[in-house]
């Protein structure tokens, strides 16, 4: 007899004999019958054992919740919907003591963690990594059918700094050296595209030893793409068709086959963010600032950053006292707060607490009429300081609660594309933006060798975002070794440096290097959208601590 799982079989099986191997997830002793809820990989169904058989009786009563199972049996109909399996032999193939989780119930991490093996048992568990499963399986496809090759690239390896600190593993052969683990395929990626691979892409594990937080674990999963002679435009377009299958098959959700892109500069402007979810639909603006800057009603002491907010709804209500003391928290910002909720006699009817300008009616309504304000809207403005920082996501957070703006079952993508090329740190080092393979807009040697503002350089490079969530990175790569040589002379690697550790890579680039780019999307992240978690731990199998550490093994030791 063929084995059976509890989720293929149907009302169709009616009266057929099978056999299943699973858990008794739960079992109920009635006066004449014993209910079983049976699991094996597949799911759930209903067993039943009768005590016309002393011997199955007797031996399903020695029974403990967990254990390890095989029965034989038929199957009935349990009602017009469901069946259920009527057990005429069973065989215990391992008793289970007693749990240290309840897995029908929400457990602390470290008892979860530590108990991983038994958490999968948890059908909504299991249901995360099949669904990790499936969109693996789509990628696999969807590459295949368009000559994509997957080609695996080394563990083991030399130093490639990438931004990160690397883990090392230690050489038994080569006594005081080290291999490197990968932070990402970068190097090789890029060898394949000299070597004419044309189309590449794999799902690899990349390894980053790094602060950790919700999204961000030291070994995590990414799919890896890299191409030759394509532009931006083609990834683009061939990313949004993926995530849009991805999305179709798993969730039966259709998302825009036109993903909306911003430029870096403009996306920190309106948003506060490089990663800025969209279904928080506030903006900041700088118009009424631009009003009172054009009419001179700013004076030349006033240094201050002005940013608005407007908010239109027919019902609004708004507490500003709420936003005062939310304000007041951090002593960044002041606010003024303009009510516009009527329209006659070709004026604006409206309100507001302003300490600062002195506007009459005359320019009031002038600059509605500039600002071709709607009715019943507050404008939000923000007088503080500092132009882009932490606080002013918060604030935008904190109106979007509010009003109750935030549509938590959308799904909003975003490109942001143009990042800068370097940034210097706090102690006034240059740094690449991206990373070092990045090639700037600026794609001729003189004008980079005379360039004195560098953190003023582009950088041909993109993030891909969904939802508030960087779901993948990537970029134009420098083709030429005359720019590669310049790129790490301005981030100041000494010659022998680069030798040592770049060496072989510049040596690639002088064999009719093609020019090339890729992307590389973070499968665990992609998971958590999907499957709605807030922590990419709940989609990783066997994840660590925020302090690195393995709940289940004690891992480091």
């Amino acid at each position: 007899m063929y084995l059976n799982y509890c989720n293929y079989l149907s009302l169709k099986d009616i009266d057929k004999n099978i056999k299943l191997c699973g858990w008794a997830q739960n079992i109920r002793l009635l006066k004449n019958i014993i209910f079983i809820n049976f699991r094996d990989c597949s799911g759930n169904i209903q067993l039943i054992i009768l005590n016309d058989d002393m011997k199955l009786w007797n031996l399903t009563k020695s029974l403990t919740n967990q254990s390890c199972i095989k029965i034989y049996g038929k199957v009935k109909a349990k009602d017009s919907y469901d069946i259920e399996v009527i057990v005429n032999k069973m065989v215990i193939l391992n008793y289970s003591k007693l749990l240290p989780l309840d897995i029908f119930i929400k457990n602390s991490d470290n008892i979860k963690f530590k108990y991983r093996y038994l958490d999968f048992r948890n059908n909504k568990v299991l249901k995360i990594f099949k669904i990790r499963s499936n969109v693996n399986n789509i990628i696999y496809n969807f590459f295949h059918k368009k000559n994509f090759i997957n080609i695996e690239t080394p563990f083991l390896n030399k130093s490639f700094p990438e931004g990160s600190k690397d883990y090392l593993v230690p050489s038994r052969i080569y006594h005081g050296k080290n291999y490197s683990l990968p932070q990402s395929p970068q190097i090789f990626k890029q060898l394949l595209m000299i070597g004419g691979i044309g189309k590449y892409y794999q799902i690899v594990k990349c390894f980053r030893d790094e602060d950790l937080r919700s999204d961000r674990q030291p070994e995590f999963t990414q799919l890896d793409i890299e191409m030759s002679f394509v532009n931006f435009n083609f990834i683009k377009k061939l990313i949004n068709n993926l995530i849009n299958k991805i999305w179709f098959k798993i969730l039966n959700i259709k998302l825009d086959k036109e993903i909306k892109v911003i430029k870096y500069n403009k996306c920190l402007l309106k948003y506060s963010t490089d990663k800025p979810d969209l279904r928080n639909p506030i903006k900041f603006s700088k118009k009424i600032y631009n009003f009172l800057y054009f009419n001179k009603i700013l004076s030349n002491k006033f240094d201050n950053i002005i940013l608005d907010i407007l908010i239109v709804n027919k019902n609004l209500y708004f507490n500003l006292n709420d936003f005062i003391i939310f304000l007041s928290k951090k002593n960044l910002y002041s606010i003024v707060l303009l009510e516009v909720y009527g329209f006659e006699n070709n004026r604006y009817i409206y309100k507001w607490s302003n300490n600062y300008w002195n506007l009459n009616d005359i320019l009031m309504q002038n600059m509605l009429f500039t600002l071709k304000s709607p009715i019943n809207c507050f404008y939000f403005i923000l007088i503080g300081k500092l132009l882009i920082n932490s606080y002013l996501l918060k604030i935008r957070n904190f109106i979007c609660d509010y009003f109750k703006l935030f549509d938590k079952n959308k799904f909003i993508s975003l490109w942001i594309k143009d990042f800068p090329m370097f940034y210097y740190d706090k102690n006034n080092i240059i740094n690449s933006f991206h990373h070092p393979f990045t090639k700037p807009k600026i794609s001729d040697i003189y004008s980079l060798k005379f360039c004195k503002n560098y953190d003023k350089l582009l950088a041909n490079s993109y993030d891909l975002i969904i939802n508030g969530l960087e779901i993948g990175s990537g970029s134009k790569r420098i083709d030429s070794y005359i720019i590669q040589k310049e790129i790490f002379n301005i981030l100041k690697i000494k010659d022998n440096i680069i030798k040592k550790n770049y060496g072989f890579f510049l040596n690639s680039l002088k064999y009719g290097t093609p020019p090339h780019m890729g992307i590389a999307l973070g499968i665990d992240r992609i998971i958590m959208l999907l499957t709605n978690k807030e922590n990419i731990r709940e989609v990783i199998a066997f994840p660590k601590t925020t302090s690195g550490k393995c709940f289940l093994t004690g891992a480091p030791d």
